[in-house]
């Protein structure tokens, strides 16, 4: 990819840490006043989160997708879990720093993990498994460039992934690549 000025703009928002539903009210809120602006401006978001719950991640994915401008995605260390699936579902540039980590993998399972002595919640009803499958089938295949279908055959429970992987597999469409001077 060719180098981009990562940080040339001041329509920048970050997420930075665990996601939860007050940064997510956070983000979204400093998505729509950067839209409201100056609609025709893209905004930078800048990802540095090993993710969190689920139904925040939504939110932002959902404001992204709700405004006019291009949203562009950064990673700058770690887009883990749900920041991953935001750092996918961008809607104009999906980049990662050469050094990133990146990490897919399923929201639930069918049955809890092994027993660690640790306090665990009795998995979810089926229903909510199923509801929830669809929907990351549905976000997975679709920023993904594929179907759900594909999402649901193709990515297994867990993927790590180096940015080559993330480039090859259309996470992100580049990578950035620190100054080697």
């Amino acid at each position: 990819m060719a180098r981009r000025q990562v940080f040339a703009g001041k329509r920048r928002v970050f997420l930075f840490g665990d996601i939860n539903s007050g940064v997510a009210q956070r983000v979204v809120q400093e998505l729509l006043e950067h839209a409201d602006a100056d609609p025709g401006q893209p905004i930078d978001l800048l990802i540095n989160s090993t993710g969190g719950d689920v139904e925040a991640a939504c939110a932002i994915i959902n404001g992204m997708h709700g405004i006019p401008c291009k949203v562009n995605t950064t990673c700058m260390g770690f887009a883990q879990s749900a920041a991953c699936i935001i750092l996918m579902a961008g809607t104009g540039v999906r980049s990662a720093f050469e050094n990133s980590v990146l990490l897919i993998h399923r929201m639930v399972w069918d049955t809890p993990p092994e027993d660690d002595g640790s306090e665990y919640l009795p998995p979810p009803d089926a229903k909510y498994v199923q509801l929830c499958r669809r929907l990351e089938n549905s976000y997975l295949g679709r920023f993904l460039r594929h179907d759900a279908a594909w999402a649901e055959k193709r990515i297994p429970t867990a993927l790590d992934l180096s940015t080559d992987d993330a480039l090859r597999h259309g996470v992100i469409d580049g990578v950035i690549f620190l100054d080697r001077d």
